[in-house]
């Protein structure tokens, strides 16, 4: 949110000589806080015992993405679920944190008591507020909370460098906090800062443990169930009374199932390396290109087959942040497409759009199928690492879960849809949005 302007009186708060209160609730919580754990969980009981504690009405806690160097609204207090979903999108730059920190906010270590006023309102900011038309109200009683005002309690790691703040929307009586209270705050935020910095690292050390255990998994899980096809498909084919040609048939299905393990060990390499290193040399990608790549890659491998993918592209240039992964994303998608597709002649619709969510815009990237579809029960799953599509084989989900995987390392949104609305027998649409940017 806007900060002051130069010139106008710094902030102040009353007055109060008697020593911090809440400590003996704060000692009562605080066992629960720190207790190690996931950092959205450890978000969550920040938030809920800072406003219960403290009489807040609506709170916001934001954390450093170390990545790209701007600060994401990661829990909220005090907001219906559809409204804290858009605030989860919000980032805070930089630049902007910076004039919020500015001496004049200051009333004491790390905490910034901002109170902007009407004309250095920001649109964009107008999802966090509850009461629009008071944004113009004139103000009054120093000690009264305006709609505008809001006070940031900083986190610092332990070199010192702020890595996320607890930012205080509303009070329950929109009154200013006395210095007790604000005391009181500040150290609760100095030691909610150490338990946000020991889950991240409990969480850094959880995903290298699934890491380094996801190969292991996979032998367990899928390459067991291809042994399993090869091994049948070979005694089919030894038994006795077969034909030339029924065992030219079984031992074909053998040589299949047996590539598909190395398949499987190439995307499994694939996937652990992309969440093991993230994605690296980023810079503008154009999905056209990488779109007639992805689909020129699917017609090789479809070549015995009646397969169509029409890019509809409009003759355009579409420009979004990515890397050579990018092509990742779209071939799998297609080869699915192609896959789960029962009709003699498969066609695959290809199309590129705008798409918007609040100020930020992306590129979306839709792939229309005419195959078996996905019921509304398995939508949110197929993207996960053993969540295959039905029928045939066993299937990992893996292809899916690289598309997640890439997709969300350029800070991406992928999902799912109907083709037909309502009827996910009719196929289904696969939607990929990624952040526009320029050629250059």
């Amino acid at each position: 949110m806007a900060g002051l302007e130069r010139g106008k009186r710094k902030p102040t708060v009353k007055r109060c000589p008697t020593p911090p209160r809440f400590a003996g609730e704060m000692l009562s919580v605080l066992s629960d806080v720190m207790s190690v754990e996931n950092l959205d969980s450890v978000l969550h009981k920040i938030a809920s015992t800072v406003a219960e504690l403290f009489s807040v009405r609506a709170l916001i806690i934001s954390v450093l993405d170390e990545n790209d160097q701007v600060f994401r609204v990661r829990a909220t207090y005090g907001y219906e679920p559809e409204r804290a979903e858009k605030l989860r999108k919000f980032t805070y730059s930089q630049q902007r944190m910076k004039k919020d920190l500015d001496e004049r906010y200051k009333v004491m270590e790390n905490v910034y008591f901002v109170r902007p006023g009407p004309e250095e309102f920001v649109k964009a900011d107008e999802q966090f507020y509850f009461h629009l038309t008071d944004i113009t109200k004139p103000r009054g009683n120093p000690e009264e909370w305006h709609e505008l005002d809001y006070m940031k309690f900083l986190f610092r790691d332990r070199e010192g460098v702020t890595n996320g703040y607890i930012e205080v929307i509303e009070p329950v009586n929109k009154r200013t906090f006395d210095t007790a209270t604000i005391e009181a705050m500040q150290i609760f935020s100095q030691l909610a800062g150490v338990a946000i910095e020991n889950a991240k690292m409990y969480q850094q050390r959880v995903e290298e443990a699934q890491r380094s255990k996801f190969l292991s998994d996979i032998i367990a899980h899928d390459i067991n169930n291809y042994n399993q096809a090869v091994t049948s498909y070979l005694a089919m084919a030894q038994a006795d009374g077969q034909d030339a040609k029924s065992t030219h048939k079984f031992l074909e299905r053998a040589s299949s199932s047996a590539w598909s393990i190395s398949e499987l060990i190439q995307r499994a390499s694939k996937l652990a390396k992309i969440e093991e290193e993230g994605a690296a040399n980023m810079g503008p990608i154009e999905l056209g290109e990488v779109l007639k790549a992805s689909a020129a890659s699917v017609l090789r491998e479809s070549a015995d087959h009646k397969v169509r993918i029409d890019l509809n592209l409009g003759g355009n240039r579409y420009f979004a942040t990515g890397n050579e992964l990018a092509e990742e994303i779209f071939t799998n998608i297609l080869k699915n497409a192609v896959e789960y597709d029962p009709h003699e002649a498969v066609v695959v619709e290809v199309s590129i759009g705008e798409f918007f969510v609040d100020y930020m815009r992306y590129w979306c990237v839709s792939v229309a199928d005419n195959g078996i579809g996905i019921p509304d029960s398995k939508k949110n799953l197929v993207f996960g690492r053993f969540n295959g599509l039905e029928g045939g084989l066993p299937a990992s989900g893996l292809g899916l879960s690289i598309v997640r995987a890439v997709v969300e390392a350029y800070h991406g949104m992928v999902w799912v849809e109907d083709r037909v609305p309502g009827d996910h027998s009719k196929g289904s649409v696969f939607r990929v949005a990624l952040p526009m940017t320029s050629s250059s």
